[in-house]
């Protein structure tokens, strides 16, 4: 599953990056002049999902008087998606030492997609089994694998790199197109 993910982030990194290549090809031989505003440009999307794990869980959900006594457990399965706010990119341009520095905001869980059509219960007090248990298992396993998923550090981790390299793919052929003596530092 996580070869298809990875798949699929490629596939939409060549898609922009050749979007990109379209939309930034110079009609004029003026030179062009890199800056933090047009860098800015190209990176202008706020929340970006740049991992996303299936996850299988089973929450619990508890007697709301007792909370000791366990009204039922329900199996579901879930999409989780984590990224990073682009808006919150850092973008610095050192025209002396020819440094573009790309600082990158704190990976997080951006998205929690409980499929209500996966919940799958084991009551252990068949009182709960009411009109309204799906509605309220539905809120459990979000909150599960909210928890769940907040606690893996894959997630982050692969959600980072992937933000790193989505960066680097947006950034860099609009840099060589305009002036290869540019570096491109990505933190």
């Amino acid at each position: 599953k996580v070869k298809y993910i990875i798949g699929i982030a490629m596939v939409l990194v060549v898609v922009i990056i050749v979007s990109l290549a379209v939309l930034i090809t110079p009609n004029k031989s003026e030179p062009e002049i890199i800056s933090k505003s047009t860098l800015e440009k190209i990176i202008n999307v706020s929340d970006l999902s740049t991992f996303e794990a299936v996850y299988n869980g089973i929450a619990k959900v508890t007697d709301a008087d007792n909370p000791e006594k366990i009204n039922y457990y329900v199996s579901y399965d879930a999409k989780v998606k984590a990224g990073i706010d682009f808006e919150k990119v850092d973008i610095s341009v050192d025209p002396d030492t020819k440094i573009i520095t790309v600082t990158l905001p704190e990976v997080k869980i951006t998205d929690v997609n409980v499929d209500i059509t996966s919940l799958d219960y084991i009551f252990e007090n068949n009182k709960a089994n009411t009109e309204t248990v799906s509605e309220e298992a539905y809120k459990k396993c979000i909150e599960d694998a909210t928890i769940e998923s907040n606690s893996e550090d894959a997630i982050y981790e692969l959600a980072e790199q992937n933000a790193r390299n989505i960066a680097e793919a947006l950034i860099s052929p609009f840099v060589e197109q305009l002036d290869s003596e540019y570096q491109l530092e990505i933190h």
